[in-house]
């Protein structure tokens, strides 16, 4: 269960990440400034704008699309809850004593503060996800798979028609959706904690957009 959770953490955090260093990039091309300082390496910044769209959209589809056949939101979620044995106090516990010929004097109050989930506890977290799903898995997998996966639209103005119907706050609901989804049942696993039902925003936002700034700094 440890790798599945490590796998949905890498998948989610990387499409997120992309998301804001796109934004911060579109941001930042609002600048005349900015966008002369881009003109004087053209070519890689529209390759790198070019990957982020390839990577935001491919990372989409692979968490919202419904193949059961590959890892998404709706395996893993499955998969929690085929196996909800290894969030249980007991589990929790062999855990906090792997590796230690003794038990740790802090270990018995801890344990009393164990939250024991339930399947409705995991059900209650996905359904914070599903709003964003029929959209997610509708017009963004579509652009992901007919523009960057198989490049079934090659047409600037296709490509255009197609990307006018997507939005960045779209993505971006739906992508901290399924961050907080991995963040209340990675606490549920290694911590035994109850998990909360108030998504916020992903924590890590202004590193990324700090970093894509840091590469067209201004000289003032």
């Amino acid at each position: 269960m440890k790798k599945t959770l490590e796998t949905l953490r890498s998948e989610a955090e990387s499409t997120i990440r992309v998301l804001h260093a796109l934004k911060q990039f579109t941001i930042l091309r609002g600048s005349r400034e900015h966008v002369d300082k881009m003109n004087e390496n053209v070519y890689f910044w529209l390759l790198f704008e070019s990957s982020l769209f390839s990577k935001l959209f491919i990372g989409i589809r692979r968490l919202f699309e419904n193949d059961k056949d590959t890892f998404n939101f709706q395996r893993i979620l499955n998969m929690i809850k085929a196996n909800i044995k290894d969030f249980l106090p007991d589990a929790i516990e062999q855990r906090k004593m792997a590796g230690k010929t003794e038990r740790p004097a802090w270990l018995d109050e801890y344990m009393t503060k164990v939250h024991t989930p339930a399947e409705a506890d995991f059900n209650a977290l996905a359904r914070l996800v599903r709003p964003h799903r029929k959209r997610m898995a509708g017009l963004y997998t579509a652009v992901a798979s007919k523009v960057f996966a198989h490049a079934v639209h090659t047409d600037t103005s296709d490509i255009n028609k197609m990307l006018q119907g997507t939005n960045f706050k779209e993505i971006e609901d739906a992508l901290n959706a399924i961050w907080h989804f991995y963040e209340q049942v990675w606490q549920m696993y290694e911590n035994g904690r109850k998990p909360s039902l108030q998504v916020s925003s992903y924590p890590y936002d202004s590193e990324v957009q700090n970093c894509v700034t840091k590469q067209i700094e201004i000289n003032t």
